[in-house]
């Protein structure tokens, strides 16, 4: 998309404009429409999926530990659903973060990185590649986790009632695992540190740096280390935009490559999520995910044509990307599959009100 780029090139490393912006808040509410519309109108499960089949092993098994074993698929379906919801919920505050005045620096990155933990939460409990024991072992640990954190709330709280129903969830938890032969597992200290089932074993927690480079698109590399130096306020991601800032006036200046960076992970944890419903439901959702691969893929060459092209007259670095091949891309795909662009044209100011 930038061969044609000198030397030293630094895709969007420009002002936030407003027509950019607009843009894309369009690509980024195209898209988790996208997603959350092609979910919610799926077909029946596929009989040969890993949910049936592990449904049907679980209603094979003595009344007891068959009953307790169908009630964690029950919470295994309402947990990730809530995950998925709430990947949605911050994929729809990204679209509305980067459309904030003046220009938002490094916010879309921490809400975007809400996008991916969800979803990568939501693909930890619902990998089609893992056993059915070691998927109630994974819910049972973050379940129990959960509790603890209940816990220290209640206990933060000082309000009796709310230690007592943290304490009522605790007892219920351990004796539906139990039924459900979901085994505590305790290191040589007696801490409980995971669950096992089936002779597959899990932690008490999930590790989201591992989750994310197991689970996330190749083309996205590292993103979660990249997110958390925004959400961490790391010195080596959060001080560039003080350097850019240098003689505007301003404490902090942003970049349009925050917003692009923003919308890919958004792009690429639902993706993830979706390909996740699909393989362990066996939904059909494929026309789904080739629409929004298709949406994503246009994404990124248009943002680069509109973002280098409408720099400042005679900067032949910011004004040499527009192409025959990349305007080719620049149409975002409804529903429908149309071409028609993302946004339409419009006059470009930086956002605050300067000239570009």
């Amino acid at each position: 998309m930038i061969e044609d780029a000198p030397p030293g090139f630094v895709p969007f490393a420009v002002p936030i404009t407003d027509e950019f912006a607009a843009f894309v808040a369009q690509a980024l509410g195209d898209f988790h429409r996208l997603a959350g519309n092609g979910l919610s109108e799926r077909s029946d499960l596929a009989a040969d999926s890993p949910f049936k089949r592990e449904a049907d092993a679980h209603r094979a098994l003595p009344d007891v530990v068959g009953a307790a074993r169908m009630s964690l698929l029950d919470l295994l379906l309402d947990v990730t659903r809530l995950f998925w919801d709430n990947a949605l919920d911050h994929a729809r505050a990204v679209e509305a973060n980067v459309l904030a005045t003046p220009a938002p620096v490094w916010a879309p990155l921490t809400l975007s990185r809400t996008v991916m933990e969800n979803v990568l939460l939501h693909h930890y409990l619902l990998d089609s590649s893992i056993a059915g024991g070691l998927r109630l072992a994974r819910l049972a640990g973050l379940w129990r986790t959960d509790i603890g954190h209940m816990e220290k709330m209640a206990e933060a709280l000082g309000h009796p009632g709310a230690a007592a129903n943290t304490a009522n969830t605790k007892s219920g938890a351990s004796r539906v695992l139990a039924d459900a032969r979901v085994r505590e597992r305790f290191n040589t200290s007696g801490k409980l540190v995971g669950y096992e089932a089936d002779g597959d074993k899990a932690a008490m927690d999930v590790n989201i740096t591992e989750q994310a480079r197991a689970a996330m698109p190749t083309w996205l590399p590292a993103p979660y280390r990249l997110l958390s130096g925004a959400a961490h306020g790391r010195r080596w991601m959060i001080g560039r935009a003080r350097v850019g800032a240098a003689g505007t006036g301003e404490a902090l200046v942003s970049e349009a490559a925050t917003l692009v960076t923003a919308a890919m992970v958004v792009f690429g944890s639902l993706e993830v999520a979706v390909a996740t419903w699909q393989n362990y439901l066996g939904v059909d959702l494929d026309t789904v995910r080739r629409d929004m691969e298709t949406h994503r893929a246009r994404f990124l060459p248009q943002a680069a044509a509109m973002v280098h092209d409408g720099a400042a007259e005679g900067d032949e670095a910011r004004t040499t990307l527009r192409s025959t091949r990349v305007v080719a891309l620049c149409g975002s795909p409804d529903r429908a599959g149309s071409d028609r662009p993302l946004t339409g044209p419009g006059d470009v100011q930086v956002r605050g009100g300067a000239a570009a």
